[in-house]
């Protein structure tokens, strides 16, 4: 390999010196029989060939990168094979990755190694033929827009759980629309689907897309955006790895999901949706809820909150016939009772004390109005008899005035009884407040938090 490096870089004179050896060679040969040796022969076709510049197609196979100076490779087609040589400079300045069974289109010259007397092409351009050329601008674009954040997770806005209104962007024609509305229809039959038809390849693909975008963005309201296609060939995906398609589904203020090809198609426009699907029928299912899930969670939630209502109506059930059972909230006759028995015995004591006395006092009278000492003169029976009804009168004024000193008494009792009685001071207007968590009376602000749950107890009912 070293030899054939050399030989490539004989200098201008060495050339010049073999063709005036060929030029003198010839002179000889028109004089005998011209007779040439391998060497000189394989000089001669390198000489010529190296005038001949050529545009080769072809798919590379035999790569070889690991010389220091060079790197080879074949150029093969379905019959033949040419072995071709670049530089590593040139490999490393390229923008695609040089690998085996890429096809390339190369431009050079065609030379010989003298030595072997094999010819083979030195590359002075090569760029990838068909499909590479557009997976190079592909991989360029990518680039652009991943430095933008085009790309980046924290730009993708969130797929909404129940959407109503659906907008679809595809082909009328394929069975991409055909797949989205029946898997729509099949799950979730209560959204709306609203499509806008584009031409989804060829040249007038890309603005009717970037229409189709811009009319569910501005003009018709929907909840999230469906961008579908079937599969295709990467010239037929070519409309989605655009930057107008991909700049239109960023501006796009709702959720995109696309689902465009097959599962290995991943396309620049699935790198900038909001979420990804291999197929119109993934992006479908993607963008709707099933109704039997749907129905299952909500037929969970429903017991849950069933259970959670009963629960909490039992516990405050309780917490209120606990609250009502206390002595407080008995009524005046459960806290007066006892008081007013009381009173009523003295009452009763005080009206028949009096009576009782004055009998026993005629009684004594009687008696003594029998000893034959006071049966003469009346005077001392006047004078007794005056004595009697001065004393009664006295008693009975006494009486009087002790049973109104004691009837006071039992009012300011009961005045100031039914003064402190809470339900007396909740009837001019105040309340008792208690804290829900332990029923414990509200003194202070201090007793409590901001936020926290209260009960207040009024005259009637309780908050």
């Amino acid at each position: 390999m070293n030899c054939e490096i050399e030989d490539w870089q004989l200098s201008f004179e060495e050339n010049e010196k073999c063709q005036k050896a060929r030029m003198e060679d010839e002179g000889r040969i028109e004089l005998q029989e011209k007779v040439l040796t391998v060497s000189q022969v394989n000089r001669l076709a390198r000489l010529t060939l190296e005038g001949i510049s050529v545009t080769v197609e072809g798919e590379i196979s035999r790569l070889q990168t690991g010389y220091r100076y060079y790197v080879y490779f074949d150029l093969r087609d379905s019959e033949c094979s040419l072995p071709a040589v670049l530089t590593q400079r040139q490999m490393q300045e390229l923008d695609f990755k040089l690998m085996d069974g890429i096809r390339v289109v190369v431009c050079g010259t065609l030379t010989i190694f003298e030595r072997q007397g094999k010819y083979q092409i030195r590359i002075e351009s090569i760029r990838p033929f068909g499909e590479g050329d557009i997976q190079r601008r592909i991989e360029m674009l990518k680039k652009k827009l991943h430095a933008e954040g085009l790309f980046d997770d924290s730009r993708k806005k969130p797929i909404p759980s129940f959407p109503e209104r659906i907008g679809v962007v595809t082909s009328l024609r394929g069975a991409a629309v055909r797949d989205i509305c029946v898997t729509i229809a099949r799950r979730y039959p209560c959204a709306r689907v609203f499509v806008r038809g584009v031409t989804v390849q060829g040249p007038d693909a890309i603005p009717e897309i970037v229409s189709a975008l811009s009319f569910f963005e501005k003009r018709w309201d929907v909840d999230l955006v469906i961008l579908g296609r079937g599969g295709g060939s990467l010239q037929d995906l070519e409309p989605f790895n655009s930057e107008e398609v991909a700049r239109a589904i960023a501006s796009v203020s709702v959720p995109v999901i696309t689902g465009i090809g097959h599962e290995p198609d991943v396309t620049i426009a699935d790198l900038v949706a909001d979420r990804r699907a291999s197929t119109p029928t993934g992006a479908a299912e993607a963008a709707v809820p099933d109704k039997a899930e749907v129905f299952a969670y909500l037929s969970k939630m429903y017991l849950s909150i069933a259970r959670k209502v009963q629960h909490k109506l039992e516990v405050q059930g309780n917490s209120f016939l606990a609250l009502v059972s206390k002595p407080l909230y008995g009524g005046s006759e459960f806290i007066l009772g006892g008081f007013m028995q009381e009173w009523e015995r003295s009452a009763s004591n005080l009206f028949r004390s009096p009576v009782e006395g004055l009998l026993r006092s005629e009684a004594r009278v009687l008696a003594i109005f029998q000893n034959p000492v006071f049966r003469r003169p009346l005077m001392l029976t006047d004078a007794k008899s005056r004595n009697l009804k001065a004393t009664e009168s006295l008693f009975l004024a006494a009486g009087r005035r002790a049973l109104e000193k004691d009837f006071e008494h039992v009012r300011n009792i009961e005045e100031k009884l039914n003064a402190l009685r809470p339900l007396s001071v909740l009837e001019r207007g105040y309340s008792i407040t208690f804290r829900e968590y332990d029923n414990k009376i509200v003194r202070s602000s201090s007793d409590v938090e901001e936020g926290e749950a209260l009960r207040i107890r009024l005259q009637k009912g309780i908050l």
